[in-house]
């Protein structure tokens, strides 16, 4: 307590000693320490907070947990945005407990939990609209996890269904995506959106759904067309045909020339036409009897001659007309027909063949060659590379494998060129040095910049800091000096007097009688003893150079004494 006391008792006499601008200026440093030191403590306590939530909120998701945390009284922050929310560590993983539990956040959407709480007497129409609603938010979560995707909108226009086929209407969709920053889907990732949506949809056909971003940039202008579609898959497998028997090709000959000294350019002209052909054959010589049917047919007919009046009566069979005379004579005809049906099973093979797309019409191959390194050694030993060009039966080597390996077909069209050509090989040395010295300014930059920023410390230290609490102190000192003894003679009165009694401990005691001389002799000699234990080496230096002046001094002397008494 008593050392509390003595340093509490010296502050404040080290205050009191201060002018009052000494004073202002000391509690305007003690502000501004204490100010930066909340600053630190606040931007430390503010770094440790973290998001309550993965991703963005949304108003209204935002909204209903900044709710549920007044509620749980937890102390939050919001960003200016109010997309992020953040905790203190300790909460985090309750309160994201929590809000699962809750269903939060839900994105502004909802599933098919729409239909765990279902109200006594609820509608058709309300079931159908909570039903899309629900088929809504499904597809919004789905979407919601693809890579790159932040949030997403779906709107379904589901029409209702009409007992007429003819007027029946397809349902539409539409998807509206706020991606990332910085990210792009490609057109397979916008195809793969536009069938999840029209898969989980019924009736829903992909040309029927429309994507736009959140800048109102459509994305789905290549799917809605099916035969641009078709046109785009086409595309990249004709690409992925070529890059695999470039690759192909350039694998074989990097074996011989050199891995990097080939070069292979394949174009294909591909058949994507879907055509079916069916073929009969028939074999006659193993036809076999397969039914025989016979018909003989034999008639026999005897035709009296006309005879009586003319007229219809006479004419008419059966009728007996009057006044007729039996007249002698008549036709008659003998008819015999045979009828012979034979049947016989030839047998037939029918082969049906379906020809798969993709096939290849025509190949068109470039292939680069670079030349042959030729190492010589010459007199001195000194190693040469030299690039020497392939020879014909070499060449001709090279394009009997390529035609071997890609099964090129001249009958169909293919060609094959072979071309042998030196390489240019860039010069990475001059661009390496580039790379250095460019290297080496921004080293001598940043060296230079921290360099300045230390001297500006460094001065500010010396020519700031240092005499701000010179000046500080500045007055302790003087009152100090001020306060002490100057002389003798002030030593002896203040020793003599009661006034100043605590100097007794550090002012020893005084004889009654002092000899000036002795006392500044002494003083002397304490100087010098000084000087020496803090500078034994230049003393020594000082002591040789008055000897010196000594022998000097008495051999000069010596010399004038003999003059005289010569």
């Amino acid at each position: 307590m008593d050392f509390f006391s003595r340093i509490t008792a010296q502050i404040k006499d080290f205050v009191k000693g201060l002018s009052t601008s000494r004073k202002m200026a000391l509690a305007m440093t003690g502000g501004a320490i204490f100010l930066f030191l909340c600053a630190l403590f606040y931007w430390s306590a503010k770094q440790a907070y973290q998001p309550i939530t993965y991703g963005t909120l949304n108003a209204e998701d935002s909204a209903n947990v900044m709710r549920l945390l007044r509620e749980k009284k937890v102390p939050f922050q919001v960003d200016p945005t109010g997309k992020s929310i953040t905790v203190p560590p300790e909460y985090l993983h309750d309160l994201r407990l929590e809000l699962a539990m809750q269903g939060m956040p839900q994105s502004s959407g909802v599933g098919y939990e729409l239909f765990d709480k279902q109200a006594f007497g609820t509608t058709s129409f309300l079931n159908q609209v909570n039903k899309k609603r629900a088929l809504e938010g499904e597809l919004m979560r789905s979407i919601n996890t693809i890579k790159g995707v932040k949030r997403s909108r779906v709107h379904l226009a589901i029409p209702e269904k009409s007992a007429f086929v003819e007027d029946q209407k397809k349902p539409t969709a539409s998807v509206v995506l706020d991606l990332d920053s910085g990210t792009n889907l490609n057109e397979k990732q916008v195809y793969g959106v536009t069938h999840l949506v029209a898969s989980a949809v019924e009736g829903l056909d992909p040309g029927k759904v429309t994507i736009l971003d959140s800048f109102g940039k459509e994305l789905s202008k290549n799917s809605r067309d099916s035969l641009v579609a078709l046109t785009s898959e086409q595309s990249e497998f004709k690409r992925k045909y070529e890059e695999e028997e470039q690759r192909r090709v350039e694998e074989l000959l990097s074996k011989v020339v050199g891995e990097g000294h080939v070069k292979v350019a394949v174009t294909a002209d591909l058949d994507f036409s879907n055509t079916s052909e069916q073929q009969t054959i028939l074999d006659q010589d193993g036809a076999t009897l397969k039914s025989r049917q016979k018909i003989t047919e034999n008639m026999e007919n005897n035709r009296k001659n006309a005879s009586g009046p003319p007229g219809a009566s006479s004419n008419t069979p059966g009728e007996q007309p009057g006044l007729v005379q039996n007249t002698p004579g008549g036709t008659t005809s003998k008819t015999d027909k045979d009828n012979e049906i034979v049947n016989y099973e030839i047998p037939k093979i029918v082969r049906t063949t379906q020809k798969s797309t993709g096939n290849v019409k025509k190949l068109s191959v470039a292939v680069l060659i670079d030349g042959k390194t030729v190492r010589t050694v010459d007199k001195d030993g000194k190693v040469e590379s030299k690039n020497e060009a392939w020879s014909k039966d070499k060449l001709a080597e090279f394009e009997a494998i390529v035609t071997g390996s890609l099964a090129l077909d001249k009958k169909r069209g293919d060609t094959l060129e072979i071309k042998n050509m030196e390489f240019v090989k860039e010069d990475f040395e001059e661009a390496q040095k580039i790379l250095d010295a460019t290297a080496m300014r921004d080293y001598i930059r940043n060296l230079v910049t921290f360099g300045v920023i230390g001297l500006v410390i460094v001065l500010f230290f010396f020519f700031i800091v240092r005499p701000y609490i010179r000046w500080i102190t500045e007055n302790t000192t003087e009152s100090v000096d001020t306060f002490l003894p100057q002389t003798i003679e002030e030593l002896e009165k203040i020793q003599k007097s009661s006034t100043m009694s605590q100097l007794d401990e550090v002012v020893p005691d005084l004889p009654e009688r002092l000899d000036p001389e002795k006392i500044e002799g002494e003083m002397i000699r304490e100087k010098i003893v000084t000087l020496i234990d803090n500078n034994p080496h230049k003393a020594s230096l000082v002591l040789k150079e008055w000897l010196i002046e000594e022998k000097k001094d008495d051999k000069n002397a010596e010399g004038g004494g003999k003059a005289a008494n010569a």
